[in-house]
């Protein structure tokens, strides 16, 4: 089993019982090369996260895995090796309430957002621009 790549399930599990057990931030860094499924991976785990830290409020559940989607139509574009390329790169907070009884899911927020400028005004051949723009 040690010898096995991380699978996005038990990074995020592990995340969240060590933030149960300590009552302390984790991180999660997602990175890897063009197409290598990082967007998906985020997408896996802010669902597992949200799964797992459920909150009675369904709508705050609804509400942080509905601003991914959002933010991928400001930030993904079609490029000559993917259709829909991420060309930004953000740090999401997702917030737990550590004092509840049970730790819950509170919100979110997007700490950073880096976006790649230069693709609103030169693309390259087979390319477009941001897909809010279409």
């Amino acid at each position: 089993r040690d010898d096995l790549e991380p699978h996005a399930f038990s990074v995020s599990a592990t995340a969240y019982n060590q933030l149960r057990a300590h009552a302390r931030d984790q991180s999660i860094l997602v990175s890897g090369e063009s197409g290598a499924g990082k967007t998906e991976t985020v997408k896996i785990l802010m669902n597992h996260l949200a799964a797992v830290g459920g909150n009675n409020d369904d709508g705050v559940i609804k509400r942080v895995l509905n601003s991914n989607p959002l933010l991928e139509s400001f930030g993904n574009a079609k490029t000559v090796r993917n259709d829909n390329s991420s060309r930004f790169g953000k740090f999401t907070q997702l917030q737990f309430d550590t004092g509840a009884p049970v730790t819950e899911l509170m919100g979110s927020r997007c700490e950073h957002y880096l976006l790649e400028k230069t693709r609103v005004v030169a693309l390259s051949p087979g390319e477009r621009s941001y897909h809010i723009f279409y």
